[in-house]
């Protein structure tokens, strides 16, 4: 639970950050390699995360051996 919770606060700096930069530069093939980024951040984050709770979830329901 604690790599999601520092996982989302990374993507959320990180997009603040270059749409920052995005909207101060104001070009538009550097906010589309911005927006294309950001999407493909946010589909691995999303993607990880399901992942680490899968990966919980099934440590929990494992019998001690």
């Amino acid at each position: 639970m604690d790599n999601i919770i520092t996982g989302a606060i990374s993507v959320a700096m990180f997009l603040a950050f270059t749409g920052g930069l995005a909207e101060s530069i104001g070009e538009l093939p550097f906010i589309l390699i911005v927006l294309a980024v950001g999407i493909m951040l946010c589909i691995d984050f999303y993607e990880s995360a399901m992942e680490g709770l899968r990966e919980e979830k099934q440590k929990e329901s494992d019998p001690p051996a």
